[in-house]
């Protein structure tokens, strides 16, 4: 049995990241043809847009890392199977990922090596929970992202409604009733509404952008460790004792049992044949005494 390592997975997610720098890098000043998009989205509002690419930031590390800590387990249960020490002593430290499951398969190869099914349940599920675990935070990071890239969509949104009631408000009073003067002021003006709009829509972009490069690391992420679990699960198949011997015992003793039920019965109702001829036999000299005493008693002379 021969365990993947995340090799795979993590040359996925370092080249998917490749990509989105490069897609970057050409959106940049920096590139060949140069172009302001990223950036311009970015100064319409950095404090926000520069807190989504921190969270994004942090995402990615942790997707990494998810990824990582997958490989100390494997070269534990490497060892493990590869050592000829029978007390095991020059093992590793297990990973916190398989603590539980080092416990159990050291306590059960002073027993002989094998597990029992309920043991074997409970290292998968051990094993499962904690990978579901360790997944919650990448999942809520791709969900944050979302969240901030919708916050300043309404932000945006709210600041233009907000400035374009300011401009139509101060349009009348400003022009005196001229409506070419009016049409001056009003285009002069709308520069504060469309920088709402771009703080509006430069977050969704970053947001949305962000949450779609978290989800598929996260889906590499899962992809390995599911490998991992299932690779684990065969293993642990072949190391674990099959009830198949006991209930092939248990139907011996009952056909057994059944095979003596017969004589048993026989024998029972022998016994009972038996008392009942005694008894019959018993109530007969009853009789016979009696009828004796019957008989004495008128052959005696009377006085």
């Amino acid at each position: 049995m021969r365990f993947g390592g995340p090799g795979g997975a993590i040359l996925n997610m370092v080249l998917f990241l490749g990509v989105v720098v490069a897609v970057a890098y050409w959106l940049s000043p920096l590139s060949p043809q140069p172009n302001e998009l990223l950036v311009t989205s970015f100064s319409a509002n950095p404090y926000l847009n520069g807190l989504i690419l921190l969270v994004l930031a942090v995402g990615i590390v942790y997707n990494f890392r998810q990824a990582v800590i997958i490989d100390p387990a494997i070269r534990w249960v490497r060892s493990f199977r590869a050592s000829v020490d029978p007390s095991r002593t020059r093992l590793p430290r297990p990973p916190a990922l398989i603590g539980a499951m080092a416990r159990i398969l050291l306590d059960a190869d002073e027993r002989g090596g094998r597990l029992t099914q309920a043991s074997s349940r409970a290292i998968l599920d051990s094993i499962g929970t904690r990978i579901d675990e360790g997944r919650e935070f990448g999942r809520y990071a791709g969900n944050l992202l979302v969240f901030l890239g919708l916050l300043g969509t309404f932000w945006g949104l709210l600041q233009t409604v907000t400035d374009v009631s300011a401009v139509i408000s101060s349009l009348g009073a400003s022009t005196g009733g001229d409506s070419a003067t009016a049409v001056t002021s009003l285009i002069n003006n709308l520069n504060e509404p469309l920088s709402g709009m771009n703080t509006a829509f430069s977050s969704s972009l970053f947001g949305l952008g962000g949450s779609l490069i978290l989800g598929f690391l996260d889906i590499q992420a899962g992809q390995a460790q599911n490998r991992f679990y299932s690779d684990l699960e065969d293993w642990l198949s072949g190391i674990t004792e099959s009830t198949t011997g006991s209930a092939g015992e248990g139907r011996a003793h009952f056909t057994a049992s059944a095979d003596l039920i017969e004589p048993l019965t026989q024998a029972l109702t022998a016994l009972a044949e038996a008392q009942n001829d005694s008894a019959a036999a018993v109530r007969e000299e009853i009789r016979e005494l009696g009828r004796t005493l019957l008989q004495g008693d008128d052959r005696r002379p009377r006085r």
